[in-house]
This record gives C-alpha cells, structure tokens and sequence, in this order.
C-alpha cells in the first residue's frame, strides 16, 4: 500500500497545474443532463435528474469509475421506480440510448489524460502546451475512434448495471442486498479502462486484465477506492446544499465544481494502474546459488 497516498497527491497536484482537461467531463455531463431532461420531460412528464453513472442502494457515494460524473456526487436515486413506470422507461431509453455517446466520451476523456498528464512531450517540438484546447481536442477524437469498439462493450457492463440497479427494486424488492454483486463487478473492473487505453487492449483482454490485478493487488486497490469514497462523499456534502439554492441549475453548478475532484481521481486510478503493470513487470529476483562448502 506504500505510495498509494503519493499517487493521490500528485494526480490532484497535475490537475491544478493544468486544470483544462477538466473541461472534457464538465461538458459530457451538460450534455447528458440535456439529454436526459429531454428524455424525462418528453417521456414521462417530469423534471429528474439522471446523469450518467449510478450509485448503489444505502450507498451514499459512487465507486468512481474512469469518466467522471455529477452522478457520482448527486443522484439518480435508484428509488426511480417511485415515481411510475413511465419514469423506469425514460430511464431504460437513457441508459441504454447513451451507452454509444458514453463509449466514446470515456475513451476520448482517458486519452486526453494519457496525452495531457502522463506522456513526455517537447512543447518547442510540437509548437504546443500539454494543455493547449487543440492537442486536447486530438487527443479526444483520437482515443475516441481508436478505442470505441472496446469501450462499447465496457459500457455496455456499466449500462447493464445501471439497469440492475434501477429495476431489481421493482422486479425482486424482497432482495436487499443485490447492491453486493453490483459493487463486486464494477470492482473487478475497475481498471478495465486504463487497460483499454493503455495497451490497445479489446474489452475482454481488459476485463481479464483488470480481474488479474485486481486480485494481485486488492489491499492497494481498496485503499485506491477509499480515496475515492472520501473524495465523492465529501463532494457530496458539499453539494448538497445547492440544491435547494439553486434548484434545477444545481446540477449544472455541481458538475463544474466536481470536474477537476474527478479528472483528478480518474487520474489517479489510471497512474495505480500503471503502478501495478509496472510492478507486474518487473523480473523476479534470481534466486541465490546454494553455497558450497570449501573444500568439498
């Protein structure tokens, strides 16, 4: 577990030296908040707020996972279902109908990490910043197009969940504690994203990836996912008050205050990750020839 506080430290350090690729994620949660408002409002005739992510029933944080969301500090509830079934269809279409918008987005915000944070680059050579709106622009659609088969298939596991976590209340309320299986998949595959990117991997070779390490390294890894409970818990308290203040504009207000908390956190997932395949790497040590007995 040695490091893992290091690691913490310097992913919120290179966010606040260049917060801009922060800006990827504000702008994929305005864009789902408009969508989904949309989706409800046409559908089922309310206001709701539903973001992409989810959390967990008697959950009151979210396991972070590799593309940020205002959902991870500020609902949905997975109490949707209370307010009628039109409301589980316009959840339904949202999820699913976004998972190819989400498979994009995620692979494009991760390249944007790799490019920006983590990839030696002469400013004098390229004529621009790490930083600069152009190379993060590049980065984005390059990783998009390069990575979105693999990053369809992932968020199809996300989206999958997603659904479980909205309609086994309603289907199999007698069933408390499915919340368990839900948090052990997505811990499973928490690094399944950073694989895809990182080495150009197909989902079931990340998957496979991230089930190796996660089981190699699960103390480092739940230390890693406690950092990210406080930081999403404590977002959360943040934020709540917002909503009574701002009424239908907090989300909007949230999510710019959380995307540098959340670049910065999936940063640091993504540099354990790089951790543990490094560690993975390196050669076992020789063992030591048998000493022989001078004079044998």
């Amino acid at each position: 577990m040695d490091g893992v506080g290091d690691e913490f430290g310097e992913a919120i350090d290179a966010v606040l030296r260049r917060p801009r690729a922060a800006s990827v994620p504000l702008l994929i949660d305005v864009i789902m908040l408009a969508i989904g408002t949309l989706l409800f409002a046409s559908i089922a005739g309310v206001r709701l707020l539903f973001p992409q992510g989810y959390r967990l029933p008697n959950l009151r944080v979210a396991i972070p996972h590799a593309l940020p969301s205002v959902g991870d500090i500020m609902g949905p509830t997975p109490a949707v279902h209370d307010f009628g079934l039109q409301t589980i269809v316009a959840a339904v279409v949202l999820v699913v109908a976004t998972i190819p918008l989400l498979a994009y987005c995620e692979a494009g915000f991760l390249g944007v990490l790799r490019r920006v944070y983590l990839t030696p680059h002469d400013a004098v050579e390229t004529g621009y910043h790490a930083d600069a709106w152009v190379r993060i622009s590049a980065a984005f659609q390059q990783a998009g197009q390069q990575h979105f088969v693999a990053f369809l298939v992932l968020r199809g596991v996300q989206g999958a969940l997603a659904l479980a976590v909205l309609v086994m209340p309603l289907l199999l309320p007698s069933v408390g504690d499915y919340g368990l299986g839900v948090f052990a998949v997505d811990l499973l595959l928490l690094f399944a994203p950073y694989a895809a990117i990182e080495r150009g991997q197909g989902a079931v070779a990340a998957m496979r990836e991230s089930l190796q390490l996660v089981s190699d390294h699960l103390a480092p890894t739940l230390v890693a996912l406690l950092f990210g409970f406080l930081l999403t818990g404590g977002m959360a308290i943040l934020v709540a008050p917002l909503v009574s203040l701002l009424g239908v504009a907090a989300p909007f207000v949230a999510s710019l205050l959380y995307a540098p908390v959340g670049t910065a956190l999936s940063l640091f997932l993504y540099r354990i990750y790089l951790r543990f395949t490094r560690a993975e790497a390196l050669p076992e040590a020789a063992p030591a020839p048998d000493s022989v007995a001078v004079g044998a």
